[in-house]
């Protein structure tokens, strides 16, 4: 293994990382150009993910690896042992289920909710390339092409009603022919406008 071990102390990486609170840190060292942490799942009651019957009937352990936000310029990976568990619900279809840690792990997800959430504003703000490369300055590599995925795995936001809108019709080529719906939203209709939604004085 390469590198020195730099501190074995949950207090320090609390510090640096406080989403690291729910778990016991065994190990940080540096390898190559990136930080890595050896933690695990303490022992603790977990709810099924199906039933949600509180379980701590241990099936077996294994390592997930999670990429974090830099630390001081290097890339941060995360080895986290976590627990397989059954679920001994009589009518739960479900007979094992890994646990999940509320700030630090997502089913099926390789980076931790913080840096998916770094991942996505970027995307939200800079669009393909243009968060591609702002990504790149605080040491994470995605393509264009992956910024915008997860872009558009994103929630839409819940929208307002609209109170007036503007009808527009247009042709795209011959015989085909669309519609737009503009919301026509003034500033400072809502306490100067009337219902038809134009300025009522």
């Amino acid at each position: 293994m390469g590198g020195g071990i730099v501190s074995e102390c949950d207090d320090l990486v609390g510090i640096v990382s406080p989403h690291l609170d729910a778990v016991r840190v065994e190990r940080v060292w540096v390898e190559g150009d990136a930080v890595r942490i050896s933690a695990r799942t303490r022992e603790l009651m977990v709810a099924c993910t199906d039933c949600g019957r509180d379980s701590t009937r241990v099936h077996s352990r294994y390592t997930r690896t999670l990429a974090d936000r830099a630390v001081g310029g290097r890339p941060l990976l995360i080895n986290l042992s976590v627990r397989r568990l059954f679920c001994d619900g009589p009518r739960c279809g479900r007979r094992t289920f890994a646990e999940q840690v509320d700030e630090l792990t997502v089913r099926y997800q390789r980076r931790t909710p913080l840096l998916q959430h770094l991942v996505e504003m970027a995307g939200v703000l800079l669009a393909g390339r243009g968060g591609a490369r702002l990504l790149q300055i605080v040491n994470v590599t995605l393509s264009p092409t992956s910024v915008l995925f997860h872009l558009m795995r994103m929630p839409l936001p819940s929208a307002a009603t609209p109170r007036v809108l503007g009808v527009d019709d247009f042709a795209l080529y011959a015989d085909v022919y669309g519609t737009l719906l503009v919301w026509m939203l003034i500033p400072g209709c809502r306490s100067r406008c009337g219902r038809d939604g134009t300025p009522s004085n």
